[in-house]
């Protein structure tokens, strides 16, 4: 049993709520990065509630998520029952519950002075239909407020730390991304604003070989957590990372409750054999493994900045002996999101998106222009030099946006004899990736140049959006001329 004994940021978020409440707002938010103790705030608020004699009920819509609320109010010894299915725990009387969103659409919800709703963004319409008459005072809580529509059923939002100020303070971890393969995306249908996840697969596919390079190349056998696109998708990582002696578990609907429950349990130990678990999006969301120190991110994201940051929030945990996070970005998503990323960073979110009114869930974030090191593959602001590997960038080496994709333009956008050798780079590592024979790099040199490429051939080079671009473009020339 622990005393709970709140940061000063933690007990000034609490005071924010308070005063909004005296205001007169019923439905607030609480912005807390993720490891800021969203979940220690919440068994602190429930038991002031318990002690003056009144009722709060804990709502989340994961499994996982209710067993680790429970067990954070076992640590405080807060005596609460759970609201799940068939759970042990079931304890209708007591007067802190914890509740699946699930269970209580079936079976209705008890009488509660305090609602407690975690990953408050991802809205769910038995929570919404509760708290819409604003009867009940209703705390929100999320790293990431910025899901459109918010403000119609939140009234205000607190937000006193952000996730740079915890990194100053050493609450967090900071992080590096490496970025060197991404797939092509140009074309791809969309479902509700994203990309389909199948299609996504099949772009991501012949890239899972640098997933596993990379992690062996920066990972140094340390603990990941990785994001695929769909199930396929994650089960031929894991084939990949096993032939290549990574032991890791898949967390998936397929793998069923008992499989998932062993796979976690073991992954949370610190001498755990497993080195990673490879996921969709069922780790993206509240899942809390401290001593996860890589994150990679295989699940390109057209527009969900929201889900790039709960990722990202994963490997930022503090842990002891832990210094960073290590981003292996093979998603494009970093580089996507880079402007807006570090801006909900620094200041996080302070207005909620209404739709219907309008306002914006951040600031219009400043734009910054990323770089990505030739030479290590590490991403950063534009700089002289790559801050990892000392390589100093060419003056033409620059980034820029262009229909949602952030896409590289390298020295090899003037004909020169460098960007000759770059392309031809370029070329091989699809040839490589695509298991064409060696030839077909020289011949599609030719195509371009018209004329044969410099011997000796030089290293493979992940290759860029452009470069990729042109490969099929080329290959869809071809199909409509032998079709004419």
């Amino acid at each position: 049993m622990h005393a709970i004994e709140l940061r000063d940021y933690q007990r000034q978020s609490e005071d924010g709520l308070r005063a909004h409440i005296r205001d007169g707002a019923r439905n607030l938010i609480l912005s807390i990065p993720t490891g800021g103790g969203k979940t220690v705030i919440a068994a602190h608020m429930m038991a002031e509630c318990r002690a003056k004699g009144r009722r709060a009920i804990f709502v989340a819509d994961r499994i996982a998520l209710i067993d680790q609320t429970s067990a954070t109010l076992d640590r405080y010894a807060i005596d609460h029952g759970v609201l799940q299915g068939q759970h042990w725990r079931y304890r209708p009387a007591e007067p802190i519950q914890v509740a699946s969103v699930q269970t209580l659409a079936r079976r209705g919800w008890p009488q509660a002075d305090l609602i407690i709703v975690d990953e408050c963004h991802a809205l769910q319409k038995t929570v919404t239909e509760r708290i819409s008459a604003r009867a009940t005072v209703c705390i929100g809580l999320t790293a990431t407020p910025i899901t459109r529509g918010l403000g119609r059923f939140y009234d205000r939002i607190v937000t006193v730390a952000t996730t740079n100020t915890l990194i100053r303070e050493q609450f967090l971890v900071p992080f590096r991304v490496f970025a060197a393969s991404e797939p092509d995306m140009s074309g791809i249908k969309t479902v509700a604003g994203e990309w389909s996840d199948d299609a996504a697969a099949e772009r991501a596919m012949p890239i899972i070989g640098d997933c596993v390079e990379e992690y062996l190349r920066h990972g140094a056998a340390r603990k990941f957590i990785a994001f695929g696109c769909n199930v396929r998708h994650c089960e031929e990582m894991q084939r990949q990372f096993a032939a290549a002696g990574v032991l890791c578990e898949l967390v998936t609907y397929r793998s069923g409750d008992e499989a998932r429950a062993a796979a976690i349990a073991e992954f949370r130990k610190p001498d755990s054999y497993l080195r990673g678990l490879i996921s969709v999006s069922a780790l993206s969301k509240g899942f809390d493994v401290s001593d996860v120190e890589v994150i990679i991110m295989a699940r390109p994201l057209k527009s969900s900045l929201a889900e790039h940051m709960q990722i990202l929030g994963r490997g930022l945990r503090s842990h002891a002996g832990k210094r960073e996070c290590i981003v292996l970005d093979h998603s494009g998503n970093c580089l996507r999101f880079w402007s807006a990323m570090h801006d909900f960073l620094e200041h996080g979110a302070s207005v909620l998106d209404d739709a219907e009114r309008g306002a914006r869930a951040a600031r219009t974030p400043r734009e910054r222009m990323p770089m990505r090191c030739p030479a290590c593959a590490h991403v950063h602001d534009a700089l002289p030099a790559c801050p990892v590997c000392g390589k100093m960038h060419d003056a033409r080496t620059l980034t820029q946006h262009a229909e949602g994709a952030l896409h590289e333009v390298a020295a090899a956008a003037r004909p020169g004899t460098a960007g000759k050798a770059d392309f031809h780079a370029q070329l091989l590592a699809i040839a490589h990736q695509r298991g064409y024979a060696h030839g077909w790099a020289a011949n599609k040199f030719r195509e371009k140049y018209g004329a044969w490429p410099d011997e000796p051939a030089p290293a493979p080079r992940a290759p860029t959006a452009a470069v990729l671009g042109w490969v099929r473009s080329r290959a869809i020339a071809f199909a409509k001329g032998r079709q004419a």
